[in-house]
């Protein structure tokens, strides 16, 4: 598990199932992440896929966050922000219990993109 060095990068892709949301991130040194969020709550976003973000910050509150405490009081996690680096506004937002972030690489041989470890 690598702590993620969010700064300067652009969502490229994001998917999720019940629990857990994957997004595909490019840094500013066009290397290729994916950040996968365990425990997944809730998430909003607007425009998020394809927007160049400035950084991730982590809180407790949001109004995301208090909407999922007041549907569901046994739903907390933490809140994980990501701004536009055009306004510094949050795009995106996700609720969830924590997460891990995985540095991909990219076979030359055989074109297949796997993640270190």
């Amino acid at each position: 598990m690598n702590k993620f060095p969010v700064s300067d990068g652009t969502i490229e892709k994001i998917t999720c199932s019940r629990s857990t949301l994957l997004m595909m991130f490019s840094d500013w040194q066009e290397a290729l992440w994916i950040i996968t969020f365990h425990d997944l709550i809730a998430f909003e976003g607007i425009g998020a896929v394809g927007s160049e973000i400035s950084e991730m910050y982590e809180t407790t509150d949001t109004p995301l966050s208090i909407k999922a405490t007041r549907i569901d009081p046994s739903e907390t996690g933490t809140s994980y922000c990501f701004t536009s680096s055009h306004g510094a506004d949050v795009i995106f937002t996700i609720v969830a219990g924590g997460y891990t972030a995985e540095k991909m690489t990219v076979s030359p041989d055989a074109h297949i993109i796997m993640c270190k470890t």
